[in-house]
């Protein structure tokens, strides 16, 4: 079992992430949408199949996340950008790049975040503190929607009445 991080998560700046979801390029638009709306990780943004999107639902594990609209259309985008680009490429996983479109593997951890000014896990922590926040601090929430087990998702309640992430009027909204 992996230990629970101890550290308080941060929330992101908000023009920050909007520059992500706003890219030209499309590979950052639609990686940076998957973990803003859904919480995906870096490692499941990276390993995520053609296969595993169907009908507008994501299929992970377990989970099947019906896609958030602004995600459907990062992906659209993505997709035929993906298919002018690399009309012949055999590789199954859905985000690729000029070194992984000939071939069967995923594109490295740094793609395409090498390209933001955040890391996946921050823009991951955002999203879950955002949803904490927005529901009261329903940790059963957070596991259903996210997958978290109890314990990891106890670490993002310790933020609600933290002095230093206290907002003005309540949650604040982000998009």
């Amino acid at each position: 079992m992996r230990p629970v991080a101890t550290t308080i998560p941060l929330p992101l700046d908000t023009a920050v992430i909007r520059e992500g979801l706003d890219s030209p390029n499309p590979a950052v638009a639609l990686a940076v949408a998957l973990v803003a709306f859904h919480a995906l990780s870096g490692k499941q943004v990276r390993e995520l199949r053609l296969t595993d999107i169907v009908d507008g639902r994501l299929l992970l594990g377990e989970r099947d996340i019906p896609l958030a609209a602004p995600v459907r259309t990062r992906l659209a985008a993505w997709l035929d950008y993906r298919s002018r680009t690399w009309p012949n490429s055999i590789n199954p996983h859905l985000l690729i790049n000029r070194r992984t479109a000939p071939r069967l593997v995923a594109a490295g951890h740094s793609f395409p975040w090498k390209n933001t000014a955040f890391r996946p896990q921050a823009l991951r922590e955002d999203r879950i503190l955002h949803e904490i926040r927005a529901t009261g601090g329903d940790v059963r929430r957070l596991c259903d929607l996210f997958g978290l087990s109890v314990e990891g998702a106890t670490r993002y309640l310790k933020t609600i009445e933290h002095p230093d992430l206290e907002t003005k009027g309540g949650p604040v909204s982000r998009f």
